[in-house]
This record gives C-alpha cells, structure tokens and sequence, in this order.
C-alpha cells in the first residue's frame, strides 16, 4: 500500500538510471537494458569467497582476504560498484529518491537468501553514517536499505545498537590505511545484550576498501556478537 501511495504521489516518469522515458515505479525503478546489464555484470567475473570482491580469472580470495583476512563471516554484494550500480546508489543517496531502497533492499535480500553461509541470522544492523551526512540527507541510507532486507527476510532490524561516535573528514581521498585510522574508535555498540551471541548481518550500501565494514565488525565481535555477516549494494574489485 505504501508503494502504491509513493507512486501516485510521486509519479516517476523516467528510468532512474539512465532517463530513459517511460512509466516506472517503486518496484520498477529502471528500465529493462538498465536491469538486463546489471545482470550481465553479476555475472562477467568470478568472486572473492570470503569478501565478494569481484576477481580476475582462476583467483578464488582477493590479495587483501590473503594478506590481511577480514574478520567477518561473508560478504556479498548484489554487484560491482560500476554504472549501473554506482549510479543506482547516487542517485538514492545524493539525489534522496528514497524509493529506490524497495528495489535495492529486494535486490540485496534474493543475495542473502541464495547464500548458505549467510544462515542462521538473528537481527540486522546498518552501518550509521555521520550525524553531517545524515543531516544534509534527512536520512540513512543504510537503514532505509535494512529495513527492506528485514522486510523480506522477516528478520529484526536494529538501527540503534550500533552508532557512531566520532565524526570523521571525508573517506573519499584517503588510503586504505589513512581510512583505517580515521574509522579507529568511531563506532560503539550501545546496548552490548543485544548484540551477545547473536548472528548478525550487517548491511551498507558499498563496500571499497572495506575499512567501515571491518571497523563496524570489530566493534560488534568485540561486544559479545558470536558472528558478523555483510550485505551491501556494489562493491569494488580485488585485483
């Protein structure tokens, strides 16, 4: 009902992606060459079987998942951080079309679903942003995109368990070990029982150097949590 109210309210009358003209909607957002080289995408390199990062051929870990292995269970993406992906989640997060969290969350949970090592899971967790970020917004992206994975997993959704602490400056120009040491100490888990023993899956919307995901798990393995899973939108290559 909540979709249809969007729709009439809001009525889209171009893809989300690439403008092309036409009748979209919630569940539709994008036109179908949009949807057909997404799934060509997913399916043109082979994956990291630990992080998911996408990898040259005849390779099964990235260099990083060899050199410095993260300490999350899994991590998949619904694909690589290239247009139309990347151009999907800009839209969503700078340009505010917060309707593309029902097709996205979907997108990111039929992920989930189809991976074994993904299961059990008791709760759900997004990454919280920076009070600036969400601020400009109005809104996490993250959340909204939680929120529609537990929707369609029929999984509790936790948005206040894990929080941001510290404001940090912009990861966009750093190095991988310049973002870590930004992110060290920026997150804290505010109700520690919640979290204790639990199997979580942790959502954000990309995953580049991975500096955030592995902060955020530390932080959550480190409060009691038995196993930390990620889910995001895109994500970046391996190699």
């Amino acid at each position: 009902m909540i979709d249809l109210i969007m729709d009439i309210l809001f009525p889209q009358t171009a893809c989300y992606i690439c403008r092309e003209p036409g009748r979209y909607s919630c569940r539709y957002p994008w036109c179908d060459a949009c949807e057909d080289e997404m799934d060509r995408l997913k399916k043109c390199l082979s994956l990291c079987d630990h992080c998911g990062k996408y990898l040259g051929e005849g390779e099964n870990l990235c260099v990083e998942c060899r050199q410095n292995p993260p300490s999350f269970n899994i991590a998949r993406a619904v694909g690589p951080y290239e247009e139309p992906f990347r151009i999907a989640v800009k839209v969503f997060k700078f340009l505010g079309r917060k309707q593309l969290a029902k097709k996205m969350g979907d997108m990111m949970a039929e992920v989930v679903e189809r991976e074994p090592r993904f299961w059990p899971l008791d709760i759900i967790v997004p990454v919280p942003i920076s009070q600036g970020n969400l601020r400009q917004r109005g809104f996490n992206q993250t959340e909204l995109l939680a929120r529609q994975i537990g929707r369609r997993l029929k999984i509790a959704v936790e948005p206040g368990i894990l929080v941001r602490i510290k404001e940090t400056p912009s990861q966009r120009e750093l190095t991988r070990e310049e973002r870590e040491k930004n992110l060290l100490y920026a997150f804290k888990v505010t109700q520690p029982q919640k979290v204790l023993g639990k199997k979580i899956l942790l959502v954000d919307d990309v995953y580049t150097t991975g500096s955030t995901i592995r902060e955020c798990t530390r932080v959550l393995l480190e409060a009691g949590a038995e196993r930390v899973s990620v889910i995001t939108w895109a994500i970046g290559k391996g190699f």
